[in-house]
C-alpha cells in the first residue's frame, strides 16, 4: 500500500500498520529542520526558512517529509490580488513564529501576529453598528487562484497548476485548504475583548460579521474543492475555539453563530468527493459532536491534554465517526521528556486511538525550535515500528 491508500483505509475505521503518520500540516520550525538535515544526513539546499516565510529564502523540504514518512501533502491557492504591506505594524509586536515578517493580511488584520495580541491595531474594534460591518473592505475570492496552489514554506512568487501538485504526489493523502477561521477571525478583526463582549451583548455585529467572513470562504471553498475534485482527498479548514481549560465561547454560542456556517462549508467539501478535515486547538469536547454531524471526518490536533479531552473517553464516544489526527503532546512530552518519553506515549496514542483505526499520528501541533531532533525522530521510528499485541 502506498500513503494515500493507508490514509483512506485508516479513515475508513480499517486498522493500518504502520499507523498514518504526518509532519503537522508539513511544517517545522528552522532549527529543527536544520537539525533534522544534518542528523538525517539530508543534504537539502541551504537553510530552512520558518513557517510562513515569504521571498526567495524561503525553501520547502520534501526530503524531510519523505525521510520521516510523512503520509500527507498539504498545499492551498495562492494571493493573487492586491499588494500586501508590511508597514504600518506598531513598535513591539511579536511575530508568532521565529525570525516571521509580520504582514497586513487580505482581511487587513496582522497575519503573523498573535490573535490575542493587545499590542496592534484592530480594524473593527471601534465598529458600532452592522453597516460599519458591512461597509468594511472584506477580500474577494478573485484574490485568490484556486487553479494553482503553494505551500508555506514556499517562496512567495511561487505557485504550481494544482493538477501538477497532485500528479506529484499521487502516492500521498493530498490536503488542500488552510487556516481559515470564523471565531479567531473575528478576535484578530476586532480584538480578543471586545470581540468577546460582542459575542456576550451584540448579537448583530457577530452575526454581521459570520456573514461576510462567510459569505468568502463558501465561494473560496467553492472555487477551491471544484479545482481539486479528483486530485486530492481532503478539504482542509481551520479555527480555534478552544484553551486549556475549556472553550472560548459557550457551547451555545458557538452553534448558534458557527455551526450553520461551518455546516454548509462541510458539505461543500462532501459534494466534490473531499473529507473535510478541520484543525482545533484546545478543549472542544462540547461540540465535536455537534461538528460530526456537520459532516466533518478528521479532527485534527486532539489535543489530548487539555481539560475534558481525555484520549480513551474520545475514541470512545467518537471513534467510530471521526478520525483523530495529532495527539502527541507538543506542551511537554516532546520538548521536555526523554526519547524514551516520547516513544512510550506514542505507544500510548496508538494502543488507544487506532484500534478499529481512524488515527493519524502526528505532534498536536508544530515542532517548535525547542524540541530536541532525537525526540523527533523518536516520535516517527516508534509509530513505524510499533504494533499493539491486541492487533
Amino acid at each position: 500500500m502506498n500513503s494515500r491508500e493507508r490514509v483512506l483505509r485508516a479513515i475508513r475505521g480499517q486498522e493500518v500498520w504502520p499507523v498514518p503518520v504526518d509532519l503537522f500540516e508539513n511544517g517545522l520550525y528552522p532549527k529543527g529542520a536544520a537539525a533534522l538535515r544534518g542528523r538525517l544526513n539530508l543534504p537539502g539546499d541551504g537553510p530552512i526558512a520558518p513557517i510562513g516565510t515569504i521571498g526567495p529564502e524561503a525553501k520547502p523540504f520534501e526530503d524531510i517529509l519523505c525521510a520521516l514518512g510523512a503520509d500527507f501533502r498539504w498545499a492551498t491557492a495562492p494571493y493573487v490580488g492586491p499588494p500586501l504591506s508590511t508597514e504600518g505594524a506598531p513598535p513591539g509586536v511579536v511575530a508568532e513564529y521565529p525570525d516571521r515578517g509580520v504582514v497586513r493580511n487580505a482581511w487587513g488584520t496582522w497575519e503573523g501576529a498573535a490573535t490575542f495580541s493587545g499590542v496592534i491595531d484592530r480594524p473593527l474594534a471601534s465598529a458600532e453598528a452592522v453597516a460599519e460591518i458591512e461597509a468594511y473592505p472584506w477580500p474577494q475570492p478573485d484574490w485568490f487562484d484556486c487553479s494553482r496552489v503553494y505551500w508555506i514554506n514556499d517562496p512567495d512568487d511561487y505557485s504550481q497548476p494544482l493538477a501538477e501538485w497532485a500528479a506529484k504526489h499521487a502516492d500521498y493523502a493530498r490536503i488542500v485548504g488552510c487556516w481559515n477561521p470564523v471565531f479567531s477571525r473575528i478576535m484578530d478583526l476586532c480584538g480578543f475583548e471586545r470581540g468577546l463582549m460582542h459575542l456576550a451583548s451584540r448579537p448583530d455585529l457577530i452575526e454581521a460579521m459570520v456573514a461576510k467572513i462567510g459569505e468568502f470562504l463558501e465561494e473560496f471553498y467553492r472555487r477551491l474543492a471544484r479545482s481539486a475534485r479528483g486530485q486530492a482527498e481532503f478539504l482542509g479548514f481551520g479555527d480555534d475555539f478552544g484553551q486549556q481549560d475549556g472553550m472560548l465561547l459557550s457551547p451555545a454560542q458557538w452553534r448558534r453563530y458557527f455551526l450553520p456556517l461551518w455546516r454548509r462549508l462541510f458539505a461543500i467539501a462532501h459534494e466534490n468527493d473531499l473529507q473535510p478535515l478541520m484543525h482545533m486547538c484546545g478543549s472542544v469536547r462540547p461540540i465535536l459532536g455537534d461538528l460530526i454531524d456537520a459532516g466533518l471526518t478528521v479532527y485534527q490536533v486532539a489535543q489530548f491534554t487539555a481539560k475534558h479531552m481525555d484520549a480513551a473517553e474520545l475514541k470512545r464516544e467518537f471513534g467510530q465517526h471521526l478520525t483523530f489526527y495529532g495527539g502527541v503532546d507538543t506542551q511537554w512530552t516532546l520538548p521536555l521528556g526523554s526519547t524514551e518519553a516520547v516513544r512510550r506515549e506514542v505507544r500510548e496514542r496508538i494502543d488507544v486511538m487506532a484500534r478499529g483505526g481512524r488515527y493519524v499520528v502526528s505532534s498536536m501541533h508544530y515542532l517548535m525550535d525547542d524540541v530536541p531532533v532525537e525526540n523527533i525522530i523518536a516520535m516517527y521510528a516508534e509509530a513505524r515500528d510499533y504494533r499493539p499485541a491486541w492487533s
